[in-house]
């Protein structure tokens, strides 16, 4: 079952998201914010699969997630999708994928899906 962690701003968004990947199969952790996804990845016995940033985070000056996780060798691998529901730029962050159209939950889950199958 892949684990995916989610990290948005925005509840509504964060609510779709949820229940489109747990309804798929998949173990999703959602929080609001760096801090508490910081929290939740580092007590995982062993890395997500891919970790889900809401760009408003990013942009807001929070990019802390992303530069910890780039920082420790047990994360360093780990693949971050950006997503927006507001049409926004992410502002330099280094993700594996940055969906730059508004959001669209179907191309999220193709893109987890895509990123989680096994090769």
């Amino acid at each position: 079952m892949p684990r995916v962690v989610l990290v948005g701003s925005d509840l509504q968004v964060r609510t779709v998201l949820f229940g489109m990947l747990a309804e798929h199969g998949m173990s999703v952790v959602a929080v609001d914010d760096a801090a508490d996804a910081i929290a939740r990845v580092n007590a995982m016995d062993s890395p997500p699969d891919i970790v889900l940033v809401d760009r408003r985070i990013v942009r807001e000056g929070d990019r802390e997630l992303i530069d910890w996780m780039r920082s420790r060798s047990r994360f360093r691998s780990m693949p971050i999708v950006l997503f927006t529901a507001h049409g926004r730029e992410a502002g330099g962050a280094p993700p594996i994928d940055d969906l730059r159209e508004a959001f669209d939950a179907a191309l999220v889950l193709a893109i987890v899906q895509a990123v989680c199958e096994p090769h």
